[in-house]
């Protein structure tokens, strides 16, 4: 029910932005029939990437990619149209001569511009996002720790890419990695296909450890554990693990992300003696967790990655991007290492985050 809602939206949104050309731009026959079919076009190409992006189909090769384009220059299109339609109204009073044109243009060359400026963010930024964070009970001076979250591999994701994204997390010398989740848009365990994107690149002294996200439940839970079984990375699925005998990481599944028992029982199982990271894929279990005194590490969110989501994410959730404390507690919540769905990002990056845990001085 949700994907049909979904889809009659995005006919509906395509449907729009072509009638506000044609009004805004005074576009006559048959010329502005041509901008509703190219609408309509463009509608379905993104509909049908949104119906068949898990099914091994050859024409999505090509059209899925297409696909998440037009989704994104969609979204952010839709956007810049709406608020140029509120920002209209005050015409009403104003009664500036052609108006509605030179609104149409500017919301047209605003709405390129953004969309350009969110493919090439995607295709040429990736940064390395370091920050420095004191912890108690640490027994050594620090600790390196290096995350990746929201890879979203899909079928037509390049081995190439993620081969890369690997390299830069294995030139750390990170003494732990952790992946929190969403790894996986569709089943790479099959046929060992994992191998080609380079997963055995991810070595660490104090070991790998990973959680699941939302993402892995549409695919397969079952695929995704298979793979890191294969690869000796620890899934912690409402668990925790003393590393060296220096730092407890713990994790919880994300189907129990809501389920405050589940939580906190996790994080009472570690020893009290060491500090702990907190491994779970969506932020708003810092609520919970804070009370334990722990590091967490989330994802999800891609800090809105595009609007409408970026505005909404950005001014009106809890959590967004970035640090926050709560207590004695402090999260860390990346922006993510890739993606999802369309390759675009607007004021905000891919990363990957490079976490120093020191040794919190006792104060004189």
């Amino acid at each position: 029910m949700f994907m049909i809602l979904t889809i009659v939206l995005y006919f509906g949104g395509f449907i729009y932005i072509s009638l506000r050309l044609n009004g805004g731009f005074n576009i006559q026959p048959p010329y502005n029939h041509l901008v509703v079919i190219l609408g309509l076009l463009a509608a379905l190409i993104g509909g049908s990437t949104m119906l068949f992006r898990r099914g091994e189909y050859s024409f999505m090769q090509v059209l899925g990619p297409l696909g998440f384009i037009l989704m994104g220059c969609f979204a952010i299109t839709i956007t810049v149209f709406i608020i140029t339609d509120i920002v209209s109204l005050s015409n009403i009073f104003l009664k500036f001569k052609n108006f509605r044109y030179y609104a149409t243009l500017t919301a047209s060359v605003i709405s390129v511009l953004f969309c350009a400026y969110a493919l090439l963010n995607v295709a040429i930024v990736q940064k390395i996002k370091r920050i420095t964070i004191q912890v108690e009970n640490l027994p050594v001076d620090s600790i390196k720790v290096a995350a990746i979250s929201d890879l979203h591999i899909n079928l037509w994701t390049s081995p190439k890419v993620i081969n890369k994204i690997f390299d830069k997390v294995a030139a750390l010398n990170a003494d732990i990695i952790v992946i929190v989740g969403d790894v996986i848009d569709t089943d790479i365990n099959r046929n060992n296909r994992f191998l080609e994107y380079g997963f055995a690149k991810l070595k660490a002294p104090l070991g790998v450890f990973a959680v699941t996200g939302n993402h892995e439940y549409y695919t397969g839970v079952d695929a995704f554990n298979e793979m890191f079984q294969k690869l000796g990375v620890k899934v912690l699925n409402n668990e925790t693990v003393l590393t060296g005998g220096t730092i407890n990481v713990a994790g919880i599944e994300d189907i129990r992300w809501k389920d405050k028992e589940t939580i906190l029982k996790t994080l009472d199982s570690a020893n009290p003696k060491y500090p702990t990271i907190f491994l779970s894929h969506r932020p708003e279990t810092f609520n919970i967790a804070q009370s334990k005194n722990i590091f967490q590490i989330s994802g999800h969110t891609h800090a809105g990655q595009i609007p409408p989501i970026w505005i909404a994410r950005n001014f009106f959730m809890q959590y967004n991007y970035g640090i926050y404390k709560l207590g004695q507690s402090i999260m860390y919540l990346t922006s993510g290492t890739r993606w999802w769905g369309p390759p675009m990002r607007f004021l905000n990056t891919c990363e990957i985050v490079l976490v120093t845990l020191e040794r919190k001085k006792d104060k004189q």
